[in-house]
């Protein structure tokens, strides 16, 4: 199941490039940030169940979880996406 999420995850994420790179809009580069921190998420989980049998790996000094500081900064992202005022309407 790790497997799939991570697939999907990737795709996702190229998805949101390619649509960064098509409309280069402040609202795009959010959200296709938000698809990295997701990817970076699932891989790294992925990871952490084959190599580490599901123990999660710390930052040092913050004594916090690696997954859910990428999972922080992609709500962060999708909400500051959401809350970025739109750009001047196109005639």
């Amino acid at each position: 199941m790790h497997l799939i999420l991570a697939v999907l995850s990737v795709v996702l994420m190229v998805i949101g490039a390619s649509a960064y790179g098509k409309r280069r809009n402040g609202r795009y580069f959010l959200l296709m940030l938000a698809f990295i921190f997701l990817c970076l998420d699932q891989v790294i989980t992925l990871y952490q169940e084959v190599y580490y049998g599901g123990l999660l790996i710390a930052i040092p000094y913050v004594n916090l979880h690696l997954v859910h500081f990428l999972e922080l900064l992609m709500i962060l992202s999708f909400l500051a996406a959401l809350l970025k005022p739109a750009g001047e309407p196109r005639a």
